[in-house]
């Protein structure tokens, strides 16, 4: 079956067709170049696909950065498993219950990621779902005068994964944390996107705290608008592919009483360029 690319009607991501990612032809790594480039993000359906499978998949895209914890239910440390399985009343997994606020994957470190591919292995009935901005259209949709204010301005971010409460966070100093362009560029193909999350920005350089606060409110809320918004629900066997460069992502609450197992692996990448 030849390999085609199917736009999805959605303001990012295209569904690969066609694709065994049990044998990753240069060819095929092309068009999943091209597409993500293309569409930021990267759909490839029912996939029974194994750990080193997904390994290879993802080494197409560049180097693969290492999980912060090696899970029982791989025992690879180039896979991180997301998931609410417990063992002795223990997760062993990451990022285990409920919903996630949008964010950009390890913007808080020199060099966040390039990209990641998740792959579903369980799923709940309802819920868990994975949302995904497209944070180049979002800053397209920007005001001219917006669009020049941003220009050079550089914004720091920290680990405050679950803390959205900002007045409850630890100072950034005392997190892992960086600063990076507000507004970064796809080498590729000079693309510009928004480089915040309400999650993790703390504030923008060089501004009074009110109008540093007053801006990152804007462009979230820009980000987070449902028309630049495609969310997934999941099916087993699917894989997502997204550009961590120019896009953002959240999920949906889930229950609890239902086991959810998502297996990933995470491109890294250079330090951002300046837009």
């Amino acid at each position: 079956m030849a390999l085609s690319v199917k736009p999805l009607d959605a303001p990012l991501g295209a569904e690969i067709v066609g694709l065994d990612v049990t044998n990753i032809t240069e060819e095929a790594s092309r068009t999943l170049h091209q597409a993500l480039l293309d569409h930021h993000l990267v759909v490839i359906r029912d996939q029974p696909t194994s750990d080193a499978d997904l390994v290879e998949l993802g080494k197409a895209f560049g180097p693969i950065v290492k999980a912060r914890m090696v899970s029982p239910l791989t025992g690879r440390d180039d896979i991180m498993v997301i998931s609410n399985i417990r063992e002795d009343g223990k997760p062993v997994g990451q990022l285990p219950d409920g919903e996630m606020a949008f964010h950009i994957d390890q913007i808080y470190k020199p060099n966040p990621c390039k990209a990641a591919a998740l792959h579903a292995v369980e799923i709940p009935q309802a819920g868990g779902d994975t949302m995904f901005s497209n944070n180049v259209r979002a800053f397209e949709q920007l005001p001219d005068a917006m669009k020049q204010k941003l220009q050079g301005l550089m914004a720091t971010h920290s680990f405050q994964y679950g803390e959205t409460s900002r007045d409850a966070r630890v100072a950034a100093q005392e997190r892992p944390h960086y600063t990076h362009p507000l507004v970064r560029r796809i080498p590729e193909n000079g693309k510009r996107a928004l480089a915040v999350c309400r999650l993790m920005t703390d504030r923008i350089e060089g501004l009074p705290d009110d109008e540093s606060k007053a801006i990152i409110e804007e462009l979230c809320d820009r980000i987070e608008d449902r028309g630049n918004i495609y969310s997934h629900e999941w099916r087993v066997g699917d894989i997502l592919i997204w550009d961590n460069r120019c896009t953002s992502h959240a999920r949906t609450d889930f229950p609890t009483t239902e086991r959810r197992l998502m297996k990933r692996v995470t491109i890294g990448d250079t330090q951002p360029p300046l837009a």
